[in-house]
């Protein structure tokens, strides 16, 4: 019988006790871990084939934003946390801003990652259930782009998430704390303006189309066809 496959993560880290602490717990946890100690090595190997990332900004060579923006470019959409140092709000924004999944500042609970990154994976994972489609947006099972009014757009993990979650709900207002808890698995608010961030991503990625995801100034935001009034 053949052994199952174990979720693969590459670990950016250039500090070798943490990295070799992090990569052991997970491989502990049933994850197959590499550990790259630099910005160059991780664009390196970055592939279609790893099922996430754990990447820390402040690398030796390039900045980890560099990475993170890269990987982006390439069209990839495996989910990506940020385990970095800086804790300022901005830093967390620009990560966000150029496509991460999560943001974690060290020091950290390992439980607190593992939890995270098991998130992570289970939103990235091809749903079980029928396409969902409103107002010319499809969302195809086992697929990582969305069709809006026939165009193919690429789906971060928290994007798709966050679009399963609208499409589901076509029409309601969501307020921040039920989507944080419905589409990102938080039961607590990390502090940032993370939902406002990935929203806006989507949003622009929904421009042009039938349907149109709308801010309700004091209350969230709703999705609804654009003929709508």
């Amino acid at each position: 019988m053949p052994r199952p496959t174990l979720p693969s993560l590459l670990l950016v880290e250039d500090t070798g006790r943490l990295a070799d602490s992090i990569a052991q717990g997970l491989q502990e946890e049933g994850f197959e871990v590499e550990v790259a100690t630099s910005g160059r090595a991780a664009i390196e190997r970055i592939g279609g084939d790893l099922d996430g990332l754990i990447l820390d900004l402040g690398l030796p060579d390039i900045d980890g934003t560099e990475v993170l923006q890269r990987t982006r470019d390439q069209g990839l959409s495996l989910p990506i946390l940020v385990l970095t140092a800086r804790d300022a709000v901005s830093s967390r924004v620009d990560a966000l801003e150029r496509g991460a999944d999560d943001y974690l500042v060290k020091p950290f609970a390992f439980a607190e990652l593992l939890a995270r990154i098991r998130a992570l994976l289970r939103r990235a994972a091809a749903p079980r259930w029928a396409p969902l489609s409103f107002a010319g947006v499809d969302l195809p099972q086992g697929s990582a782009d969305a069709l809006v009014d026939g165009r193919a757009v690429a789906l971060s993990p928290r994007e798709r998430a966050l679009l399963e979650l609208f499409l589901r709900r076509r029409g309601e207002t969501l307020g921040r704390r039920e989507i944080l808890k419905e589409a990102f698995g938080y039961e607590f608010d990390p502090g940032t303006n993370i939902v406002d961030v990935h929203v806006a991503h989507l949003r622009r990625k929904l421009a042009g189309g039938s349907a149109k995801l709308e801010a309700v100034r004091g209350a969230g935001y709703r999705l609804r066809a654009v003929a709508e009034q």
